[in-house]
């Protein structure tokens, strides 16, 4: 006999319906890799408020992130001289050209998204050295322009069709400046649980050495158990900062880059 929806909510008490839909669909996970148009997934997400567009339901979480991917990015980003070109890909709504220009007001910055996410990007943040520009990672290839840094957070691993994904890495790899390099804050991961699209850091590595590209730098952010429990959660204030902190601490002690949700790949071109 199937019990329905209808009759089980009548039945349970309400915290412990939510309760076991939240498990079912933590279980459905596990096994099932629900594959969608991710491009139409980003564009319906431009119309959420604030940073829930591109990250995550928590808006103090998504903060906290925020200032990890800002230690993350500030050498790097610090270290270009004036004039220097930086292409941030998937820009989303703006965030990191905001925190590029801030770490160092003297780059110029193309920030590239879906049109959507373009529209939010250029109310909320307008920097005369930022160029926004409507285009998808795969499709988005610059004519003779070549770019000092490339920065993804968490782009390209969120195109779902594979043969699209190495379009927007190879984009990437033939828009890099020689001796120069690409930084990805990406969730690759091939575990169904995780996975955005089924393709893990060592496919990536894998790809970019073919493309002419060394791996400099591999480390994580974000220890996964607690990102999934706190993302999307109501936790706030200093109770959700301490359990912030003791999943990052649990990365560290762990390994950062296996047990990260958010692979950190940094590679220069020869």
């Amino acid at each position: 006999m199937i019990v329905s929806k209808a009759i089980l909510k009548r039945v349970l008490p309400d915290r412990l319906y939510k309760l076991g839909g939240v498990v079912f669909l933590r279980i459905k996970k596990l096994f099932i890799y629900t594959n969608y148009d991710s491009s139409q997934y980003w564009k319906k997400r431009a119309s959420d408020p604030g940073q829930a567009a591109v990250l995550w339901k928590n808006i103090e979480y998504n903060h906290l992130y925020r200032i990890e991917q800002e230690k993350i990015l500030a050498p790097y980003v610090m270290a270009l001289p004036a004039g220097a070109t930086v292409l941030d890909i998937g820009c989303g709504i703006g965030i990191v050209a905001e925190l590029i220009l801030k770490l160092n007001p003297n780059v110029l910055v193309d920030a590239v998204d879906f049109p959507e996410m373009i529209s939010v990007a250029k109310s909320r943040y307008q920097h005369t050295g930022v160029t926004y520009i409507s285009s998808s990672a795969e499709e988005y290839r610059s004519r003779g322009k070549q770019y000092d840094l490339i920065i993804s957070s968490a782009c390209y691993s969120a195109i779902r069709d594979i043969s699209k994904l190495e379009i927007a890495l190879e984009n990437a790899c033939s828009m890099v400046k020689e001796g120069r390099k690409i930084i990805m804050i990406d969730p690759f991961h091939r575990w169904s649980y995780l996975a955005r699209a089924k393709y893990g850091s060592q496919n990536v590595i894998t790809f970019m050495s073919k493309q002419g590209l060394t791996i400099e730098f591999i480390s994580g952010v974000l220890f996964w158990p607690f990102r999934d429990w706190l993302a999307n959660s109501n936790m706030e204030g200093a109770t959700l900062k301490r359990q912030f902190e003791k999943g990052e601490k649990l990365l560290k002690l762990l390994g950062r880059h296996f047990w990260a949700d958010y692979k950190i790949l940094v590679f220069r071109k020869k």
